[in-house]
């Protein structure tokens, strides 16, 4: 059999394709990814035809695009696994799935990953401790899958309340509006995921999978309103990084004390980051790079 033609495992398929089998499998269940051919209940197998299907997912949505519209965008050229559509008991097991990925969201959020346990996440759906282990392989699996389902979610629900506005500014101050107000969760979820110290691999890509997505929806808005003269020249790449790092300071500030509201925290970030225009200027470049903390010489 050509090189080519080989059958891929989803460990091959991350390999090629650079995302992590959590997020192929979100966009399996979301109905973006063609399904693979299934040999078995454990067993699945997937081809070239995926990479290509999940690269042009992954220019899609840095394009900002929601899922939505992908979803119709890649259903004109979905292909259908071998053996036909889903089954009922497929369907229903899915449906169980999804139960158990919306408890563990409310208790991951609430009480954190270590303080939340297998049993009592089975005992919140109503399944027993080992029925759990027939939809996740473990805790931090379930934990994975639920980071990236939080994070579509809100990605998407921002869309629909951006893709209208044409100013960069007023975009970034609606996308900061509607992570604020309508996905507390998101934020909750990526305070976890930052509070895991274990030397996972997976984690730490996925930790920055979900930041650099972040970060470049913001350089792109950025970058525009510089374009546009609505900001003076700044290193948006740094710029990007502060606006995320007040936005999960901002939604501590709030759940900690009730006499802030969002849209006066989005003020003082604006007053913060975007003063007018020529007060905030790029440093020239030294000649000689000074060490901080220590003073030049003075000549004899």
């Amino acid at each position: 059999m050509p090189e080519s033609e080989r059958p891929l495992r989803i460990s091959d398929l991350e390999k090629i394709s650079g995302i992590g089998r959590s997020t192929i499998h979100y966009y399996l269940r979301e109905g973006l990814l063609s399904p693979p051919r299934k040999t078995g209940k454990t067993m699945a197998y997937y081809d070239k035809g995926h990479a290509r299907e999940l690269e042009e997912i992954r220019e899609l949505q840095a394009g900002g695009y929601p899922i939505s519209y992908i979803r119709e965008i890649m259903s004109g050229g979905r292909r259908e696994a071998e053996g036909g559509s889903a089954t009922e008991g497929e369907a229903s097991r899915s449906d169980r799935r999804q139960q158990i990925m919306d408890r563990a969201v409310e208790i991951f959020a609430r009480k954190g990953y270590h303080q939340t346990n297998v049993t009592e996440i089975a005992r919140a759906v109503g399944v027993g401790h080992s029925t759990f282990y027939i939809y996740f392989p473990s805790k931090m699996a379930l934990f994975t899958e639920c980071v990236d389902r939080v994070f579509q979610e809100m990605f998407a629900g921002v869309w629909e309340d951006v893709k209208g506005e044409k100013n960069p500014i007023k975009r970034l101050n609606k996308r900061a509006e509607v992570v604020l107000k309508s996905h507390p969760q998101f934020i909750d979820m990526m305070n976890v995921l930052k509070s895991i110290e274990e030397d996972d691999p997976a984690l730490e890509a996925k930790k920055r999978e979900i930041y650099v997505s972040i970060v470049e929806t913001v350089k792109r808005d950025l970058q525009r309103a510089i374009e546009m003269g609505l900001i003076p020249e700044i290193d948006v790449e740094v710029a990007a990084y502060i606006i995320v790092g007040f936005l999960e300071s901002s939604w501590l500030l709030i759940s900690m004390n009730d006499n802030y509201s969002v849209d006066y925290i989005l003020q003082v970030i604006n007053e913060i980051i975007f003063p007018p225009t020529g007060t905030f200027k790029k440093p020239a470049k030294d000649k000689a790079k000074k060490v901080p903390g220590k003073s030049a010489k003075k000549s004899a």
